[in-house]
């Protein structure tokens, strides 16, 4: 046991130690046509009608890797790009297992976060400094790993060796050095470590790298970056490239990033950070901010409490988002007094942004394709605060940050369609369209508002080259016109209250409220705090109502305008703490990038099929591994080669199984040949055989999200064949078998705090039925299914579970019995058998605690439960029960301050221990798995 849990824990380090945004395997329609750029650096991949994107990726790519490889080295890999026009979703990732990055096209709406420069570009600096860094850490150790285990083994090696903190660190860094942008400027992005200091908040090391379910500690982004930029300015630009090529090529060999950096430090590691925000410090107690708030909401010792987007009422009340640690995101009313009411639980939404106006909220939600994983859209839902009902406007759509007119007939928001274009669109409550303006070549709209009398709409524009503008239209016409300049600035949020429109702004190294007064045309700073303030309105006495970035989350405040004019013709994103990253040179990359087309050409769908990436051997008693992992670069052909060999029988076992996800429905293979197999008949005679299991089928996987709830079906089906090959004379003791097997496998869930141990309200399901296809007799049907339920605390759950499983008597076939017994008995596999399980799930303690940077303990909680199994005999019609009851202790960890483990030990009290044989006293190690996330 002891032996299995260890090496169950290695290899689940080794398949999950990279970057973890994984992309959805057969996630486009098989209509799409694919073309690509095939370059010695890159081939882009993309679908029709992307040209313009690929060759800018292209463009990008090839001018950083011929340019730009200071800091990281020269060496490069070639690597697939697979452009994604269809998600909502803003990401990319880049992977080793196989190697191979996607770009997801959709650019987000809110650029505090990420910012407002091209989105295409802003990916194609980011990730490719991924691919150079992979393709200079393959050396040393590294590299002997990645020749014994292929690509995840190389994976294992680097991320161990060095920290995620690097790796994003250095990529924003990058974002900095090669554009105006990057979130080295941006202000919020910046704020987070700077709000710990203004609120006397310390974190240790392996804190600040793992995080906390009770308190805010900004990710590994941010400390990467603060972290990366301290040590160029330091050390010198080839400081991070010496320390990590010998860090991956572990030089030394135990903790070789703390040996790397201390050998060209000349300090310890742990030195080295607190110098860091050292330096930060000095810098960040020089800003005390300008406006003093009067706080309207409290904070909660151990928890993070959100409130943002506040819009004031006309009975002085305000309405705002809240999210918590411990509640899923609602929408709520606090009134004079401060006290809240929920108003309604929030659907599952592309971002956290909504709209108010006379009584309704609108915002937009996420609308999964039921079968597509890279396409789905972002339609447009409608709440009525006064009686909670709740209306779809639209349905298919890419519609996002909507707002609605005082008079509640009409909705504004900005489409952007896959073919990279933004619109403006103006729709009835019925969803029917009447007036559409397209956004130039390249810009990108954001966050339309009405004015006060619902004749004009106020809109944020963003150009090529990412610098923003505030624009005014009237309601039926095309014309836009410039109220505030493109500069390179962030702006956002923008509010309405009469002649006054309110917005946030980026300015000097804060995100400040501006108001643009419409009769007079001119721009006033209102409000400033030192980690930034984030959409205001006035209440009824003339305050400033804004959302407050602080450690202890989004805070609601009141602040006294200030109403200062200012000029806003000019730039207001600037260099922050640092020098090197803000050379004039290197910051016009993209402006002056070379113009270069490159040639295009088909892509076929199943180029390079198997692509065989990564080779693992694994260890699991009696039985030696070793499987060959497969998988093309659309991610559509799944392929693993296996062999293995078992010490009690002496047999060998070779086998293929493969899965295709380019059709509506999947096909899948599985065959394998097992030679040398024994067995002993009459405690004398040994008998010998080879086996073949030949398995065929269809599976249709489906995505059934929608409003509170993910929900996901699966649909198999397959044809299975067992050949039985003698190998004496002896009597056929087993008996061919082709047999059907069907299931239906269903799982939904409302959406979870990050405290709470299981949704509120979630359900599994899982149906199974196998049956001969031939003369012989054999046929099993198993139901199971899980219930969870919220406990007596917002943090606990219970999890209430059956399953019933019958099958034949006839005894000429056994198939693998999958049935959920009482804990802590063995497996006893009778015709009949029915169970019932009681759990109940809670926190014990949140260490926030780790030691040698090695295990990190986030959580230890806590299950009671009782289970009772009834077994019945057909041929005696006799009933068999199995019951117990104990306690499970689970541990919530990080492992090398990174990869999150759930482990635990289990005690089970067996009351019918006698019947079967055991010690009434059961004690085992889990580790647990879940389809409920």
């Amino acid at each position: 046991m002891h032996k299995r849990s260890a090496l169950l824990l290695f290899y689940f380090l080794l398949f999950t130690f990279h970057f973890g945004f994984s992309q959805q395997f057969g996630g486009n329609p098989s209509s799409v046509k694919w073309k690509q750029i095939n370059t010695d650096t890159l081939r882009v991949i993309y679908p029709e009608g992307l040209d313009s994107a690929a060759q800018r990726v292209a463009n990008v790519t090839h001018t950083l890797q011929h340019n730009y490889t200071t800091g990281i080295g020269a060496k490069i890999k070639k690597i697939n790009i697979v452009l994604q026009k269809d998600v909502t979703v803003s990401n990319a990732f880049v992977q080793l297992g196989p190697y191979r990055s996607e770009y997801y096209l959709m650019p987000p709406q809110d650029a505090f976060d990420l910012g407002a420069q091209g989105w295409i570009d802003n990916l194609a600096i980011h990730e490719y400094r991924h691919v150079q860094q992979y393709s200079n850490f393959n050396v040393g150790l590294s590299k002997v790993f990645s020749v014994l285990f292929g690509q995840y083994g190389e994976a294992l090696a680097n991320s161990a060796a060095v920290p995620d903190w690097f790796f994003e660190g250095d990529a924003v860094y990058n974002e900095t050095k090669y554009s105006i942008q990057g979130r080295g400027r941006l202000p919020l992005f910046l704020n987070s470590y700077k709000s710990l200091y203004v609120d006397n908040r310390h974190y240790s090391y392996m804190q600040m790298r793992n995080g906390s379910l009770q308190h805010y500690i900004p990710g590994h982004y941010e400390l990467g970056y603060l972290l990366n930029a301290y040590g160029k300015e330091k050390y010198g630009e080839d400081f991070w490239q010496k320390i990590t090529h010998d860090a991956a090529s572990y030089k030394p060999l135990f903790y070789p990033m703390q040996g790397a950096l201390k050998k060209y430090a000349g300090i310890s590691y742990d030195k080295f950070v607190k110098n860091a925000f050292e330096f930060y410090q000095q810098q960040w107690q020089k800003d005390n901010g300008l406006s003093k708030p009067e706080w309207i909401t409290d904070t909660k010792k151990n928890d993070v409490i959100n409130y943002q987007y506040p819009y004031s009422t006309q009975n002085g009340s305000t309405i705002v988002l809240k999210t918590t640690r411990a509640i899923i995101p609602a929408f709520y009313k606090i009134d004079a007094k401060g006290n809240e009411t929920k108003i309604a639980v929030r659907d599952i939404a592309y971002d956290d942004y909504f709209s108010y106006n006379n009584g309704k909220i609108i915002y937009a939600v996420l609308e999964p394709d039921s079968r597509w994983g890279n396409r789905d859209y972002s339609v447009i839902k409608m709440l009525d605060i006064n009686t909670g009902k709740e209306k779809k406007i639209s349905h298919h759509t890419k519609y996002f940050s909507p707002d609605i007119s005082h008079d509640g007939k009409t909705i504004a928001a900005v489409e952007f369609l896959p073919e990279q274009k933004s619109k403006l669109i103006l729709f009835t409550a019925d969803g029917s369209i009447l007036h559409t303006t397209n956004a130039e070549s390249g810009h990108v709209f954001s966050y339309p508002k009405f004015s006060a009398d619902d004749k004009s709409i106020f809109v944020i524009d963003r150009n090529a080259r990412g610098e923003m503008a505030l624009l005014k239209k009237t309601v039926d016409e095309d014309a836009l016109t410039i109220l505030v300049p493109y500069a390179n600035r962030i702006i956002g949020f923008p509010l309405v209250k009469g002649d006054t429109l309110f917005y946030t702004c980026s300015n000097n190294s804060r995100d400040e409220i501006f108001a643009y007064i419409n009769a007079i045309q001119k721009n006033y700073r209102l409000a400033s705090y030192t980690t930034g303030l984030y959409q205001a309105s006035t209440n009824t006495n003339g305050e400033l109502i804004s959302t407050v970035f602080t450690s202890n989350g989004y805070r609601l405040a009141k602040f006294q305008p200030q109403w200062q004019e200012v000029n806003i013709d000019s730039d207001t994103l600037t260099p922050q703490y640092v020098t090197k990253p803000f050379s004039a040179t290197d910051n016009d990359l993209l402006t002056n990038l070379s113009s270069r087309t490159f040639a295009t050409k088909k892509y076929p769908k199943l180029y390079n099929p198997f692509n065989f990436h990564s080779w693992v051997p694994s260890y699991s008693d009696p039985d030696y591994s070793f499987t060959v992992y497969g998988e093309n670069v659309l991610n559509t052909l799944q392929s693993q080669l296996y062999y293995t060999y078992n010490s009690n029988e002496k047999y060998h076992q070779a086998g293929f199984t493969s899965v295709f996800g380019g059709w509506y429905i999947q096909p899948y293979i599985d065959i394998n040949k097992t030679f040398n197999r024994s067995g002993v008949v009459n405690d004398s005679l040994t008998v010998k055989w080879n086996e073949v299991l030949a398995s065929g089928g269809l599976r249709l996987p489906l995505i059934l999200t929608g409003g509170k709830q993910y929900r996901s079906l699966t649909l198999s089906a397959s044809y299975n064949i067992n050949s039985i090959e003698w190998k004496s004379d002896t009597k056929k003791l087993l008996n061919d078998l082709s047999y059907i097997k069907a299931s239906l496998s269903y799982s939904g869930q409302i959406q979870k705090a990050p405290k709470q141990i299981y949704p509120h309200w979630a359900q599994s399901l899982l149906l199974q039925y196998r049956a001969s296809a031939t003369n012989v007799v054999a046929h099993q049907f198993l139901a199971s299914g899980n219930l969870y339920l919220p406990g007596v605390a917002k943090t606990h759950s219970i999890v209430l579970n059956a399953a019933y499983q019958s099958r034949d008597t006839a005894q000429q076939y056994s198939y693998t019995n999958s049935f959920p017994y009482s804990r802590g008995y063995d497996a006893i596999n009778f015709p009949r058998m029915f169970k019932l399980g009681a759990n109940y799930h809670f926190p014990i303690v949140y260490p926030d605690w780790g030691f040698a940077n090695i295990v990190y303990f986030t959580r230890i909680r806590a299950n009671v439960f009782y289970d009772y199994t009834d077994l019945k005999s057909l041929r005696y019609q006799t009933h068999y029960q199995l019951r117990s009851y104990g306690a499970e202790i689970y541990f919530d960890t990080k492992w090398w301050n990174q990869q999150p483990l759930q482990f635990g030990i289990r005690y089970s009290r067996l009351i019918d221990h006698e019947l079967v044989g055991l010690q009434p006293n059961q004690w085992e190690f889990i580790l647990p798995i879940t389809l409920i996330n």
